[in-house]
This record gives structure tokens, sequence and C-alpha cells, in this order.
């Protein structure tokens, strides 16, 4: 019985500890050390994740990140450097630090004591990012990752412009040690519409977005499928499959430009 007492005692004071926890702010942590030069060495594989942050929309607070002595922010374990991305209430953590792993698997949050007005949180984009399930190996310990994310934009206020949905695939290589080298991007299913005062209404779309890891040739494919809609100008494409060649040369990732097959062009009356 007294056992028993003890342990719902005991599973009393975790749910309490846990719900004080997640009550808490929230300090996002990219790397640390116990040693500060070791901990300045680490911003040498900065680069790399804040283009990839950029691109994708995520924004760090101003001067983050920023080195730290532990101890000065209340609530960390004391003795460490530790580079600060954010700090953020409880309600906006998740989607941030959600979107800083994909990218950065070693970012991590813990529960700090810092007042409302001085919590600076990184603005998460519109969009999230999503991993898919392909991945090219490498031989030499790189691997490339893939990433996708939607977009959208609409005409201005007075009409002008189409608007346009779609799908952006980024391929990020990861070096060894899981650090962001390069990145480049290519656009997977879109959806555009709209209206030209001079060639009419415009309406295309590209679908069925895949990729596509050939090992052997050390390279990953992306194909989809486009077509116009009926009211195509005369000569103009149709329908037509597409593919971009990603590849890696060293350090660095490359999408090539689409290359188009099975083109179908518009008749001419």
């Amino acid at each position: 019985m007294r056992s028993c007492i003890l342990v719902l005692g005991l599973l009393a004071l975790t749910s309490a500890f846990q719900a004080d926890a997640a009550d808490k702010p929230s300090a996002l942590i990219w790397k640390g050390s116990k040693d500060k030069a070791e901990a300045e060495a680490q911003l040498n594989s900065w680069d790399g994740l804040a283009t990839m942050l950029e691109n994708t929309g995520l924004t760090l607070p101003e001067d983050h990140p920023r080195l730290v002595q532990s101890k000065t922010i209340p609530g960390l374990k004391p003795g460490f450097w530790v580079w600060l991305l954010g700090t953020c209430a409880s309600n906006e953590a998740a989607p941030v630090l959600e979107h800083l792993k994909l990218l950065a698997p070693g970012t991590y949050s813990r529960p700090v004591k810092v007042a409302a007005k001085k919590l600076a949180c990184p603005k998460p984009p519109e969009s999230p990012l999503r991993a898919r399930d392909e991945v090219l190996k490498r031989s030499s310990g790189e691997t490339v990752r893939v990433f996708t994310q939607d977009e959208s934009e609409s005409p201005d206020e007075d009409g002008r412009g189409e608007s346009i949905s779609r799908t952006r695939f980024y391929f990020v290589l990861f070096g060894k040690d899981g650090e962001v080298l390069a990145t480049d991007n290519a656009e997977g299913d879109i959806d555009v519409s709209g209206n030209d005062p001079g060639a009419g209404p415009i309406s295309y779309r590209c679908t069925g977005a895949s990729v596509e890891v050939r090992k052997d040739e050390g390279m990953l494919v992306l194909t989809r499928s486009c077509a116009a809609n009926a009211f195509a100008e005369c000569g103009s494409v149709l329908s037509a499959d597409e593919r971009v060649t990603v590849t890696v040369t060293g350090s660095t990732v490359s999408a090539s430009a689409a290359k188009r097959e099975n083109v179908e062009y518009a008749e001419c009356d």
C-alpha cells in the first residue's frame, strides 16, 4: 500500500514539474561548449544554415545567434557557452524548434525564467518546411536531403499579376557532422491563373512532382508534368514533362534548369 502511495506521489510531482516547464518560456539553443574558444569556432558552420533559414522564411531576432554564458539566463545549467537563437513564449516555441531541428538536428530548447517583455522569439514562416523521404548518401560521408515548402502569390490591389500556388523543393547537402554545406531548389507542383490584357486568360499547372534517387549516378531527379489551358497561344507549349537533375560537386549542390520532354505545342488555325 505504501509503495502504491509513493508511486502515485512521484507521478503527481512529475506531472506538476512537466506542467510547470510547459508554461515557462523556452530558450532555443543551436550549439554550445564548456570551452569558450571551442564554442566560438562552432560559428564557422553557421553560414550554410543561415542561408537555408533565410530561404525558407525563418527570421531570427536581431543580433542572433548570440554567444552567451548559460549562467546569465536563469533556468539554464551554468558552466557552458551556448549559441542562443532566441527565447520564446511557451505557446510559440514548438513550430520554430521543429523548423530548426529539420536543418540542425542538434538544436534544443530549455525552459527558462525570462520576463515576457524581454523575450525575443524567431519568426516562423507562413508555411512549414517538410522533410521528404528521399536521401542521397555519398561515399565521402555527405548526405543530400530533400525538403518541401508551399508558396503562394496573389494579384495586387488593382488586380495586376497572377494567382500562384507552388511547392518548392529544397535539396540540402549536409556534411559528415550534420552541418549544412550548401543548398539549391527547384519548383515542383505549381498552379498559375490570371488574365493578360493582351493575351487573355492565363492558366497552367504542373502536377505529379516526384523525386528519384539515382545512387549509382550520384544524383537526384525531380520530374513533373505540365500543361497550359486550351487558350494557349498558337505555337506555344501546350503540355510537356519536365526533368530537373540535382548533382553534387565537392561541397556544392546544383539543380539544373528544367529539361522538357514529350512536348506538345498548341495548334495554329
